[in-house]
C-alpha cells in the first residue's frame, strides 16, 4: 500500500515579518490535532535537531556579509543548502506522510536574488529545480506574509537578540534593495496567485501572533 504524502506547507515574507514565529505556532497546533510535524527553516534553522550539518554550515557563509560575493554565488550557495534540506529532512518527512512546515522555500530566492539582486527568475527556477524536485517547487500551501511599515519591520529585526559576530547579508542591505524585494514579493503573489496577510491592520497596529494564526489556517483549511 502506498503510504499517503504529507502536506508541505510554506510561510513566506521578508526578513522581519515573524514567518518562525507562524511556523512554531502552526506546529503546536497542528500536533495538538494529531499530526506528525516536522519543522524546517531555509536556508537552515539554528535549532541543529531541524538540519542538516552541511545546511547548517552553508547558512553561516551565506548570512556573513563580510563575505562579498555576487548574486550567482548566493544561488549556488543557497541551492546547496537547499538540496540537502530538501534530500535528508523534508522529503523524507513528506513521504512518511508528516506535516512539512517550512520557513522559506525558493520563493526567497526570487524575492532575494531574483528582484533584489537581479538575477533571472527562470534561471533561479531551473536551478533550484536542479537541486530539488517539482514537488519542492510546488508546495501545497505557500502563504507571504506581508509588512508594508518599514519602521516597524526593522524594529522587529533589532529585537530578536540574536548574537551576530557579523553583519547579516541581506537584513544590513541599503532600503533600495529592500524595497527591492518587497516589491518582488508583490509581484510574486499575483504572478503565482498566492495569498497574502497583512501584518498590520487598517489602523496602523502591529496583529498578534495569534491573530496572524488564524488567518493563516483559515486560509489553508479553505484550500484543503
Amino acid at each position: 500500500m502506498t503510504q499517503h504524502q504529507g502536506n508541505y506547507i510554506v510561510i513566506e515574507g521578508i526578513d522581519g515579518t515573524g514567518k518562525s514565529t507562524q511556523v512554531e505556532l502552526l506546529a503546536k497546533h497542528y500536533r495538538a490535532h494529531g499530526h506528525s510535524v516536522t519543522v524546517v527553516e531555509e536556508p537552515s534553522s539554528d535549532d541543529l535537531a531541524q538540519t542538516t550539518p552541511i545546511a547548517h554550515y552553508l547558512r553561516t557563509v551565506i548570512k556573513n556579509g563580510n563575505l562579498r560575493r555576487d548574486p550567482e554565488i548566493n544561488l549556488a550557495l543557497l541551492s546547496a543548502a537547499r538540496r540537502e534540506l530538501w534530500q535528508q529532512i523534508i522529503q523524507p518527512a513528506l513521504e512518511r506522510g508528516e506535516t512539512v512546515l517550512a520557513s522559506r522555500n525558493y520563493f526567497s530566492t526570487l524575492a532575494y536574488q531574483g528582484y533584489g539582486e537581479g538575477l533571472s527568475l527562470e534561471h533561479i527556477r531551473h536551478i533550484t529545480g536542479l537541486f530539488t524536485s517539482q514537488r519542492y517547487l510546488a508546495p501545497d500551501h505557500l502563504i507571504i506574509l506581508v509588512l508594508n511599515n518599514e519602521q516597524e519591520r526593522m524594529h522587529r529585526i533589532q529585537q530578536r537578540g540574536t548574537p551576530t559576530t557579523a553583519p547579516d547579508t541581506f537584513e544590513t542591505q541599503e532600503k533600495d534593495f529592500q524595497q527591492r524585494v518587497h516589491t518582488g514579493y508583490s509581484i510574486i503573489a499575483k504572478d503565482y496567485q498566492v495569498p497574502t496577510i497583512q501584518c498590520m491592520s487598517d489602523d496602523g497596529v502591529y496583529k498578534s501572533p495569534h491573530e496572524i494564526q488564524c488567518e493563516i489556517i483559515s486560509i489553508i483549511n479553505t484550500k484543503f
